[in-house]
């Protein structure tokens, strides 16, 4: 498992006290509140303040104090440890943690996880088919993922409700 996860991207400076706002890669957004040290970039900050509104944060790093200093982070990665983000129920995972999962489907092995599109409704993977005829996508529904097993990179699906929703695009 990956100990550290990209969670978003600097986007601009906002005020002159060098608080800066971020696009946050999250369905959960107020899940960042408690992290008191991110790394931007290859430079790891100290929180000194952080609201979350919508899908956005404001961030107020230690050492940056100015909206010219904030401006210098504009595009910079965002990136939280492991160990400071809070632990997800049992049937739930952090995306970064199945990306490159094998995907089983009545045993067989499909291909390897590539993407997850997020979408209101339901999060959409994108499987690389093992035969490198194309790609498969299919929500991922209750229904059609039946566990994750992050320690073995395997996602096992239900074959009678995968047949059903999956489209494969060559």
């Amino acid at each position: 498992m990956k100990s550290e996860f990209l969670v978003g991207k600097a986007l601009r400076p906002r005020g002159l006290k060098g608080e800066i706002r971020f696009e946050l890669y999250t369905s959960d957004p107020s899940r960042f509140r408690l992290v008191q040290q991110f790394k931007l970039g290859d430079t790891a900050f100290n929180v000194e303040k952080i609201s979350v509104e919508g899908d956005f944060a404001y961030i107020k790093f230690v050492g940056v104090d100015s909206a010219e200093e904030a401006e210098k982070h504009r595009g910079k990665s965002l990136y939280a440890n492991r160990s400071e983000l809070p632990k997800l129920n049992s049937d739930r995972v952090y995306i970064a943690d199945i990306i490159g999962s094998d995907v089983i489907v009545d045993g067989d092995n499909l291909g390897e996880l590539v993407d997850v599109l997020q979408y209101g409704s339901a999060d959409v993977y994108v499987v690389k088919l093992l035969d490198k005829s194309g790609t498969v996508n299919f929500p991922a529904l209750k229904e059609v993922v039946r566990s994750y097993d992050v320690e073995k990179g395997e996602i096992i699906l239900d074959g009678r409700y995968f047949h059903r929703v999956a489209v494969y695009n060559n």
